[in-house]
């Protein structure tokens, strides 16, 4: 995901960088823009997924900026003052942040914009399937058999990902992603649940967070005298933890023995 900043304070672009590369490292900075004019200039001929835009600038108020230049993706506010709220919500904004920033308001604003974007990718992958005659039940596998690949929509596209190069599933702030052995991670529009159910017996629900590939486990070590934690070849956020529930369940299945 691509973002622009529009702010004319260093400390403050810099601070939401770094909150933003703590939160979703596949968020890319693609421009930090310090005024008017200069935002002017480069939305008149640039794009990017997600703005997060500051009012008042060194040389007007940001709100001038849409006066000459049409600006259609969402926009995330974020100022010292409360004063400009209403006119903020006449453009394409869908949160208003307050100075100094919260990591836990960014990440909400953040969430509501991946769902928001879920839904438009499923509108054009609704068009696009009636276009070609491909409903979504097609990319499933006969009932009873496990999934051999999985659809994902980014951006308005269609790709398909065989389920043997999915490295894991997990669950962050209410959204589900999957993620290929590559380190490429894409949203779903599916339950965790739903797809434990069509998964093959490569994977496992290690606990409500992670449905992982056997494949992508480098090492399985000790974490405490009642829990296991998991590594995988991809890094994770969070920490992969094996519950004492499941600990004898895992371990079967790891080593490949029958229930």
């Amino acid at each position: 995901m691509e973002v622009a900043i529009v702010e004319d304070e260093k400390l403050a672009s810099n601070k939401l960088i770094m909150l933003l590369e703590s939160i979703d490292e596949n968020i890319s900075v693609k421009s930090v823009l310090t005024s008017v004019s200069e935002s002017k200039k480069w939305f008149a001929t640039n794009d990017c997924d997600l703005i997060f835009m500051d009012i008042n600038l060194s040389d007007d108020l940001s709100f001038n900026i849409f006066k000459e230049v049409e600006i259609k993706v969402p926009i995330i506010f974020t100022t010292a003052y409360d004063e400009y709220a209403i006119k903020a919500f006449e453009q394409n904004s869908i949160a208003y942040l307050l100075k100094p920033i919260d990591l836990e308001e960014l990440k909400k604003s953040l969430n509501k914009f991946y769902e928001l974007n879920k839904r438009a990718d499923e509108m054009v992958y609704r068009k696009l399937s009636s276009l070609v005659g491909v409903s979504q039940g097609d990319f499933s596998s006969p009932k009873g058999r496990p999934r051999e690949r999985f659809t994902v929509n980014y951006g308005g596209k269609i790709r398909s990902i065989a389920t043997k190069d999915i490295s894991f599933f997990f669950v962050k702030g209410g959204v589900v992603y999957l993620v290929t052995h590559a380190g490429s991670k894409y949203i779903m529009d599916q339950t965790l649940e739903k797809i434990e159910k069509e998964i093959n017996s490569e994977f496992f629900r290690v606990n409500r967070q992670f449905l992982i590939h056997i494949d992508s486990i480098d090492e399985v070590i000790p974490y405490s005298a009642r829990k296991l934690k998991i590594k995988t070849h991809i890094e994770t956020e969070d920490s992969i933890l094996v519950p004492t529930e499941k600990i004898t369940k895992f371990k079967n299945w790891f080593e490949g023995k029958e229930e």
